[in-house]
């Protein structure tokens, strides 16, 4: 799932209106991805190529390609747009260049109640009630310092949720809960390398906005170590 979070679904008209978009910006000599797609048509036939232009609602223009690469020899393929019913993206990751079809990213405020969220939301999955009681659930705070970016904030998201994620399976193991106990609170701050560690009762997460956060396995390792 790895640089796919973020998509939103689009009408797939609206979806090839920004890809061709993309692709009249290279013709012009911008440096943007190739778009490989693969059309599933109403009468279940599939056809697939590299995207070279789009006519709304009418018409779209595929070429085939050689390990991604076009040539003067490759065939082309018109396809009417009334018979496509679903367009596959081969690495959709590729997407994640088209601003339209991202999710935005969360403003400082959101995050701030997206951390209170998940942090209240681990506390009450392995202590229901504990902070009626009295007791003092876990928290989410966040050194700011180059993270308040449109790039910093998508990856401070990714690694709360990745750090959520791997608390609850720190939590599930055996003696989980008495060691997410020992856990009061998670730190994030900008880092060179997205990474966790566990230092006394705090867990130190560092994020790198120009790095994919590592899987939830990855960063519970981390946690773990120092339990």
């Amino acid at each position: 799932m790895e640089g796919v979070q973020r998509l939103v679904a689009r009408r797939v008209e609206k979806m090839l209106d920004a890809l061709a978009a993309q692709v009249a910006r290279g013709r012009a000599g911008e440096d943007v991805p190739t778009f490989t797609l693969t059309l599933h048509l109403a009468q279940g036939v599939r056809l697939s190529g590299v995207l070279l232009d789009y006519l709304p609602r009418e018409a779209i223009l595929l070429a085939s390609a050689k390990e991604g690469l076009l040539s003067r020899n490759e065939s082309v393929t018109y396809v009417e747009f009334t018979s496509v019913i679903a367009v596959t993206v081969e690495s959709p990751a590729v997407l994640n260049q088209v601003p339209f079809l991202l999710r935005p990213a969360l403003n400082r405020e959101d995050l701030l109640r997206h951390a209170d969220r998940l942090a209240h939301g681990i506390t009450e999955q392995f202590w229901p009630g504990e902070q009626k009681l009295g007791g003092k659930p876990l928290s989410f705070e966040v050194d700011w310092v180059e993270l308040d970016t449109e790039p910093g904030r998508r990856a401070l998201e990714d690694a709360m949720n990745a750090v959520a994620h791997a608390l609850r399976l720190i939590g599930k193991e055996p003696n989980g809960r008495d060691n997410l106990r020992r856990i009061s609170r998670v730190a994030f701050a900008k880092g060179r390398n997205t990474m966790a560690a566990l230092e006394g009762d705090t867990g130190r997460v560092s994020v790198d906005p120009s790095a994919p956060v590592p899987p939830a396995q990855a960063l519970r390792k981390g946690l773990a170590a120092g339990l």
